[in-house]
């Protein structure tokens, strides 16, 4: 660069007025900075890139390859759930867990008869829930292998997209009459199986005069009961 800004000086009158090329080196001292920013930023994108790229891949792998474990699920519900998504696998296998606390509260068999569950999870998520779980365990076999089917041919071919075209999913608000419904059925269902628990508890004890006692005094209870409604019905027609 020296040498050219003296050749240059020699056969240039304007630049024989002018001892020094500092100028010059300046203005390109400046364009390499410039130009060594301008390359700095673009490995910054191509990084930035990849990164995003290889959590692309990662979460791709994950939704479709990874599998959840846990503790105290039946071996055959766990095998059907990790055929689902792994974000679902994590949904439904919360709610199979939760039949566990449910148990531990004294909570009986929800007495479902179908898939027909009012709760708000199988409502937003269309999975199976707690109480088709507890129901499925305990009561009416509700997941056989062509429901399994029917939940994971809603979401193999959209993912979550399915839920874009449902507005409960993004907002869902049970009325307070199907909420009231529910809860009463749900403490109806949870009597009856506190009453056929006890009942056997002490049937098992072998003593025949307990046992006719009991039904004796459950009996007496429920027509009580039924009478009183009757009653209460006679009256308003």
């Amino acid at each position: 660069m020296e040498k050219w800004g003296l050749w240059a000086r020699q056969h240039s009158p304007l630049l024989l007025q002018v001892t020094s090329t500092n100028s010059l080196e300046s203005f390109h001292s400046e364009l390499k900075k410039k130009s060594s920013s301008l390359h700095g930023a673009v490995h910054k994108i191509v990084d930035i890139d990849y990164k995003k790229r290889s959590e692309a891949e990662s979460a791709s792998f994950d939704f479709r390859i990874k599998k959840v474990s846990a503790y105290g699920v039946d071996d055959d519900i766990l095998e059907e759930i990790k055929k689902f998504p792994f974000p679902f696998q994590q949904l439904i296998v919360k709610e199979a867990c939760a039949v566990m606390n449910r148990l531990e509260k004294g909570k009986g068999v929800p007495g479902l008869s179908s898939l027909d569950c009012f709760c708000l999870f199988r409502h937003r998520y269309l999975l199976p829930c707690k109480h088709i779980f507890h129901e499925h365990m305990y009561g009416n076999k509700l997941l056989t292998a062509d429901v399994w089917q029917m939940f994971r041919a809603t979401f193999e071919e959209n993912g979550f997209e399915v839920y874009e075209s449902r507005e409960s999913f993004i907002e869902y608000v049970q009325t307070e009459q199907q909420k009231s419904a529910e809860d009463r059925r749900i403490a109806v269902g949870e009597l009856t199986e506190r009453m056929r628990d006890r009942y056997w508890r002490v049937e098992e004890m072998g003593d025949a005069e307990k046992t006719r006692t009991f039904i004796s005094m459950l009996e007496a209870s429920v027509n009580l009961i039924i009478s009183c409604f009757d009653d209460n019905l006679n009256e308003k027609t």
